[in-house]
């Protein structure tokens, strides 16, 4: 029995030593953890000019040529150097800007070739290139090339920005972000790759990046290693609460939607510069941070750029790398909102019907109340108030009351249900009641009304309103809505000659469609605004009028902000037309419905609305500058202003030929007005505006808390 037992542990002792001895080479077996960021330490003493590589590893002088690649689109073919290292020759236009591209990665601490730029080599044995020969002088010098250290022979396989091991982790997020930096429009897993994962983990990094620092786009705009593309291209796209989107184009031509899987996969492509949390953007951001311009300028020198490229492309990743310290996560804002068109409004009221308007929040503090700027039309002078919310308190449903004041001393007030979700997220509904009391210019109907008819009248409006609408894409909406509003207009308060009285009850229904790519969250605003609507009004119960109201109505609003050459100048223009027709049997559209023209919205250089009549088409442009710029979203812009439009359609049946006139649309009723002022932009969505507009009827001084139209 002693025996057995002693045999037994014997062995047992035998099997754990033997199990301790071999740990070491068992654990060498493990897998080891995949990597695709590494921590390079104190970024400010790194080398660009040398790069991944270093100095120390430079290729040397003299190279044998081995064999010609076929691979990819560049010209390509294998050297040995002196040293007996091999190195893989790329021409054409992409061996600078990979090169630079490559050092501002590896700086950031991410996984790249070894590669160097040589304005000249000479090969010995080069024959005639099947590609790239046109870069071959004298039968063996060859100009502008990347040389780039074989790696050494391991089993190696190419990843996807889809499906990897790193999707949502701030590593990959920060990559990302570096794409959307140097304008890499290429985004293939071919050219990703990774090294030593044939046991598990290894590392994971990107073999190719010539499709940069130009212009991203489709075959016909898209561009690499040019400086003025690059510095032409926007960076920051659209900022959220929790999340920032960068530009991205890689969608094909249009036209070559009929290659279906080809315009998927390249449309896909945007999605990675999408959606990526602000901590992450703003951690990779002061990674970058901590590089000195002059080390900036040494990756771009190594790439073999001009003095004058070295100094624009320098300028401008420094300031790509400031806007990305600069993004803040809006704490405001829970980061599980959902980011659509609708709740993108729920800080304050943004509405498309009947009325287009949105009211600026400005926090107090409560997550139940909040400041409101806005709130009127232009005549009211600056306007505001408070707006009480039950915020998330209640579920599916959000209710509001507001009460706002004006400079003029109109009065409003809003109580409303809104409800985000009807049947799902992309569905929405918003009833509301509504209470409008104030003063408003009136001359007149018609587009040559003098100023000596000069008037005013006040208007008291209860409305009852509800509105169903969709988000039918990430930025289109559609919608139908309708009103039941109760109006009775008055003489003005210093008006004692003009005893004019008006009740009306009018019920209008109708929809309206809105695509919106606006961004004002960076800089100037930049997109496309395009708005169409249609409606039926009818007028019902008991009014003063001896005829019957009844009329059909259609508005079209298209607005452009596009940049020019920088995001600090920006050129805006806007066209909009409202046409009204009344109703067979006499109908008549009451006169403060009729459409308008004049004021600091619609017409600069003449008063609030100076001209009425049934239909209105409107220009409107404005050349804006930064002068000085605080922080991405701070600044002082000036601008220049010039508007033109007139007003025609006159319901009244006359012979006059005042009133046949003002019936047709005609260049003899065409009005202009030239203006321009400064601009304080203090957030995203408030700006402090005086401007100045000047027309044949005199000079106009606007003063108003908005960024311009």
């Amino acid at each position: 029995m002693r025996k057995n037992l002693a045999r037994v542990c014997g062995r047992a002792a035998t099997v754990t030593l033997a199990f301790l001895l071999g740990l070491p080479a068992f654990a060498q077996q493990l897998p080891r953890a995949a990597v695709i960021w590494q921590d390079r330490g104190d970024v400010a003493t790194l080398d660009l000019a040398g790069g991944p590589g270093g100095r120390d590893r430079e290729p040397g002088t003299d190279f044998t040529f081995i064999k010609e690649s076929r691979d990819g689109s560049s010209p390509k073919f294998d050297v040995e150097d002196e040293h007996g290292t091999r190195w893989k020759v790329k021409l054409g236009e992409e061996v600078r800007s990979e090169t630079a591209a490559t050092r501002l990665l590896w700086a950031a601490g991410y996984v790249v070739d070894e590669n160097y730029y040589r304005p000249l080599i000479r090969v010995r044995g080069l024959p005639r290139l099947t590609r790239g020969q046109e870069f071959v002088s004298h039968g063996d010098t060859v100009a502008g090339a990347r040389l780039e250290r074989e790696r050494e022979s391991e089993e190696s396989s190419n990843w996807s920005w889809y499906d990897n091991p790193f999707v949502g982790t701030r590593e990959f997020n920060g990559l990302r972000v570096m794409m959307a930096l140097v304008n890499n429009w290429d985004l293939k897993a071919v050219n990703n790759g990774t090294s030593g994962t044939a046991g598990g983990g290894g590392w994971y990094g990107i073999t190719d990046l010539g499709a940069t620092l130009g212009r991203t786009g489709n075959s016909f705009g898209r561009s690499k290693g040019m400086p003025k593309d690059y510095a032409e291209t926007r960076f920051i796209d659209r900022v959220t609460a929790t999340h920032v989107d960068f530009v991205m184009h890689s969608r094909p031509f249009f036209l070559s939607v009929f290659h279906v899987s080809n315009y998927r996969f390249r449309t896909r492509m945007e999605s990675v510069a999408k959606h990526i949390p602000i901590t992450d953007a703003r951690w990779i951001g002061d990674r970058l941070g901590q590089l000195s311009t002059e080390q900036i300028r040494d990756g771009f020198r190594a790439a073999g750029f001009s003095p004058a490229d070295v100094e624009a492309y320098t300028r401008n990743v420094v300031e790509r790398i400031a806007a990305l310290t600069s993004l803040e996560p809006d704490v405001t804002i829970p980061p599980s909102a959902t980011e659509t068109p609708a709740t993108r409004c729920l800080e304050s009221t943004c509405r498309q019907v009947p009325l287009r308007e949105t009211l600026t929040a400005i926090s107090l503090g409560s997550t139940y109340a909040r400041g409101i700027v806005g709130g009127f039309e232009q005549g009211s002078g600056l306007g505001g108030g408070v707006q009480l919310t039950s915020a998330g308190a209640i579920p599916a449903v959000e209710f509001r009351a507001a009460a706002l004041t004006s400079a003029r001393r109109d009065r409003r007030f809003d109580l409303e249900a809104f409800f985000p979700n009807i049947g799902g997220s992309r569905n929405h509904a918003d009833v509301w009641f509504s209470y409008v009391q104030r003063e408003t210019d009136f001359f007149g109907i018609g587009p040559r009304t003098p100023e000596t008819l000069d008037t005013q009248f006040a208007i008291t409006r209860r409305s009852y309103q509800a509105s169903l609408y969709r988000d039918l894409a990430e930025r289109v909406q559609g919608g139908v809505y309708a009103q039941a509003m109760y109006a009775r207009s008055a003489p003005g308060q210093d008006v004692t000659d003009l005893p004019v009285s008006l009740r009306t009850q009018i019920v209008s229904f109708g929809g309206f469609l809105a695509y919106d790519t606006r961004d004002n969250r960076i800089g100037l605003t930049r997109g496309v605004n395009l708005y169409g609507r249609v409606a039926s009004a009818e007028g019902f119960g008991h009014h003063d009028a001896l005829t019957h109201y009844g009329w059909f109505e259609g508005e079209v609003d298209v607005r452009a902000y596009a940049p020019l050459g920088s995001p600090r100048t920006s050129l805006l223009l806007r066209s909009r037309g409202q046409l009204k027709r009344p109703k067979g049997g006499g109908s008549q559209i009451p006169f403060y419905d009729l459409s308008w023209l004049g004021g600091r919205q619609y017409l600069r250089g003449f008063a609030s609305y100076r001209f009425r009549a049934n239909n209105v088409l409107l220009f409107s442009s404005e050349l804006q500058q930064t002068v000085y710029s605080m922080t991405p979203v701070r600044g002082i812009d000036m601008f220049a202003s010039a508007d033109a439009g007139q007003v025609w359609g006159d319901a009244r049946s006359s012979t006059e030929p005042a009133i046949l006139d003002n019936q047709k649309f005609s260049s003899r009723n065409w009005h202009a007005g030239l203006g321009g002022g400064l601009q304080y932009r203090h957030s995203r969505s408030l700006a402090a505006r005086a401007e100045l507009g000047r027309s044949d009827e005199g000079t106009r001084i606007y003063v108003s808390l908005s960024r311009g139209f």
